[in-house]
């Protein structure tokens, strides 16, 4: 799935989302746990677990029938050059590179 450099950083910005992701960089994590620790409703926490992992961004740890998540975000760098309007957009998650340029607006 190729992402845009505003996509990536919607997600990025998006509260739930960056909680989860940067809750999960050190340990790894069941939903539950997130939706406790971070204040995110279940079914929102589920929603975003998925669509993140879906991404790219979480790795599922199974541990018998418990599943946690781990981010898989190794580096991340943002340019923001406001006299050309745009963002570059640079990460690492699981091993595969985004490089992404674009309009900020």
């Amino acid at each position: 799935m190729e992402l845009a450099a505003k996509d990536i950083l919607g997600i990025l910005m998006d509260r739930y989302s960056s909680k989860i992701i940067l809750g999960t960089l050190d340990r790894a994590k069941g939903i539950r746990e997130m939706s406790r620790d971070y204040d995110i409703p279940l079914s929102v926490c589920y929603r975003r677990v998925k669509m993140l992992a879906e991404m790219g961004f979480l790795r599922e740890e199974k541990k018998g029938k418990r599943v946690k998540y781990l981010s898989k975000i190794d580096h991340f760098k943002a340019v923001l050059n406001f006299e050309s309007n745009s963002m570059m957009i640079e990460m690492n998650a699981g091993g595969k590179n985004y490089t992404n340029e674009g309009e900020i607006l």
